[in-house]
C-alpha cells in the first residue's frame, strides 16, 4: 500500500503540474494551492480505496480510477481557471487524451522491456515512463503553444466547441485503448491501430493549433480595425473643426464691427458678453487633445464625445508620450474595452452618471485607472468581476503580455479598475 501511495503521489503531482500550466489563475496563489492540494488528497485516497476493494490488477480498478480522476480534475480545472468554459473544455480534453496516450505507451514499454518485474515494480515503472513522456510535452506547450492559446480569447465559442467535440471523440477512442491494454489485449493489430490513431490525432492537433493561430490573427486584425476607426473619427473631427475655424475667421470682420458698434453706443457690458461668446466659439473650434499619443488620444476623444452626448459627466487626464513602448493594438484592447464597459455601467446605474479616466506614465510603467458609476449588485471576487464584462479577455491578454496587473474595486456603487502595464 505504501508503494501504491508513492506512485499515486507522483501521478497526482504530474496532473497538477499540467493543469496549472494550462490554466489562467482565478484565485490567489494560496487559495489555488489549497484547492489543488485537496484534489491531490481526494485523488490519492480514492485510488487507494479502489485498489483495496478491487485489487491492483482489476480492469474495474483502472476504469473507476480513470473516470474519477477525469471528473475530479475537470471540476478543479474549471473552478480555478478564469478562461471561458469552451476554451477550458478544449484544454482539459486535450490533456486527458494525452494522458491516455502516455498511459498506453507506458503499459506497452513496460510489458516489452520490463516484463519480468513484480506487480509493484511494474506499477512504478509505468508511472515513471508516463511522467518522463509528460516532461517534453509540457515544455513544448509552455514554450511554443501556450502563447498562442493565451492570446486568443474565448469569445469565438462556436470554434472552440467545434474543436472540443473533435477532441472528445479522440478521447473516447484513447480511453478504450487504455482499457484494452490494461486488460492485456496488446496484439499486433491493436498496436497498429493504436499507432495509426495517434498519428491521425497528432495531425488533427496540428490543424487545431493552426486554427488557434488563425483566431489570434483575426483578433489582431479586429484591434487594428478598431484603431483605424478611432483615428478616422479623430480625422473627421479635425476636419469639422477646421471648417468651423475657417468660418469663424471669415466672420472675423463682422465680429469686430459688432463690437465696435456696441462700444460706440457705450454698451460696454454687452460688448464684453459678445467677446466672451466669441472666445467660447473659438475654443469649440479646437479639438479635444488629452495627450500626445495619437492612438490613446483618438480613443479618449471618441469615448469623451460619446459620453457627453449621453449626458454623462466625464473627467479625463492623460500624460502618455508621443512614443510609448506599449503597442497601439494593446492600447486599443485595454482602453477601448475599459471605456466601453464604463459607458455600459453608467447606462445601468442611477440618475447620476460619471466616468473618470486617469492615465499616467510612471518610470517604466503605464498605469490606467478608470472609474464609473455602476449597478448596486456588482460583485468583486479576488480583485476581479465575478461576472465577466465585455472584452475582459482582451484586457487580460494585454496585461499578461506586459507582465502587468489588473484589479477591480467596488465602493458605494462606484466601480474602479486599475491596469498596470510594465514596459
Amino acid at each position: 500500500m505504501i508503494h501504491m501511495a508513492a506512485a499515486m503521489v507522483l501521478l497526482v503531482l504530474t496532473h497538477i503540474f499540467c493543469l496549472t500550466a494550462m490554466m489562467e489563475r482565478r484565485y490567489s496563489v494560496r487559495k489555488t494551492a489549497f484547492i489543488y492540494g485537496a484534489f491531490g488528497i481526494f485523488f490519492i485516497g480514492l485510488t487507494l480505496a479502489v485498489y483495496a476493494i478491487f485489487g491492483s490488477g482489476s480492469t474495474d480498478t483502472a476504469l473507476i480510477s480513470f473516470t474519477s480522476t477525469i471528473l475530479a480534475g475537470f471540476f478543479v480545472f474549471i473552478l480555478t481557471s478564469t478562461d471561458t468554459f469552451c476554451k477550458k473544455l478544449f484544454l482539459f480534453i486535450s490533456h486527458s487524451s494525452l494522458f491516455c496516450i502516455f498511459f498506453c505507451i507506458a503499459i506497452l514499454v513496460c510489458s516489452g522491456l520490463f516484463g519480468s518485474l513484480s506487480e509493484t515494480g511494474t506499477l512504478h515503472a509505468r508511472n515513471i515512463v508516463r511522467t518522463l513522456l509528460y516532461v517534453p510535452d509540457v515544455i513544448v506547450y509552455l514554450k511554443f503553444l501556450r502563447p498562442y492559446v493565451r492570446a486568443v480569447p474565448g469569445t469565438k465559442k462556436r470554434t472552440w466547441y467545434s474543436i472540443s467535440l473533435v477532441s472528445i471523440l479522440f478521447l473516447e477512442v484513447f480511453a478504450s485503448f487504455v482499457v484494452f491494454f490494461y486488460a492485456g489485449y496488446d496484439n499486433g493489430e491493436t498496436l497498429f491501430l493504436f499507432g495509426a490513431v495517434v498519428m491521425i490525432y497528432c495531425s488533427v492537433l496540428w490543424v487545431i493549433f493552426g486554427t488557434v493561430r488563425h483566431m489570434d490573427y483575426e483578433m489582431k486584425a479586429e484591434l487594428i480595425g478598431k484603431n483605424v476607426e478611432y483615428l478616422q473619427g479623430q480625422l473627421e473631427l479635425a476636419k469639422e473643426n477646421e471648417m468651423l475655424a475657417k468660418t469663424i475667421r471669415h466672420d472675423f470682420r463682422h465680429h469686430n464691427r459688432n463690437i465696435a458698434a456696441l462700444l460706440q453706443e457705450g454698451d460696454v457690458r454687452e460688448a464684453l458678453r459678445y467677446i466672451r461668446q466669441y472666445d467660447e466659439s473659438l475654443d469649440a473650434a479646437n479639438p479635444e487633445r488629452f495627450c500626445r499619443h495619437a492612438t490613446v488620444n483618438a480613443i479618449l476623444s471618441s469615448f469623451y464625445t460619446r459620453a457627453k452626448k449621453e449626458g454623462i459627466a466625464v473627467s479625463v487626464s492623460a500624460d502618455t508620450p508621443q512614443e510609448s513602448p506599449i503597442e497601439d493594438m494593446d492600447f486599443v484592447a485595454v482602453l477601448s474595452n475599459l471605456l466601453e464597459n464604463a459607458l455600459k455601467g453608467c447606462r445601468e446605474s442611477g440618475s447620476y452618471r460619471e466616468i473618470r479616466v486617469d492615465i499616467r506614465t510612471v518610470a517604466d510603467k503605464t498605469v490606467i485607472v478608470c472609474g464609473n458609476t455602476c449597478r448596486e449588485d456588482m460583485e468583486i471576487e479576488d480583485g476581479m468581476l465575478r461576472r465577466r464584462s465585455t472584452g475582459i479577455d482582451s484586457i487580460t491578454i494585454a496585461v499578461r503580455k506586459y507582465d502587468g496587473d489588473i484589479r477591480y474595486e467596488l465602493e458605494n456603487g462606484y466601480l474602479t479598475v486599475c491596469v498596470i502595464l510594465n514596459s
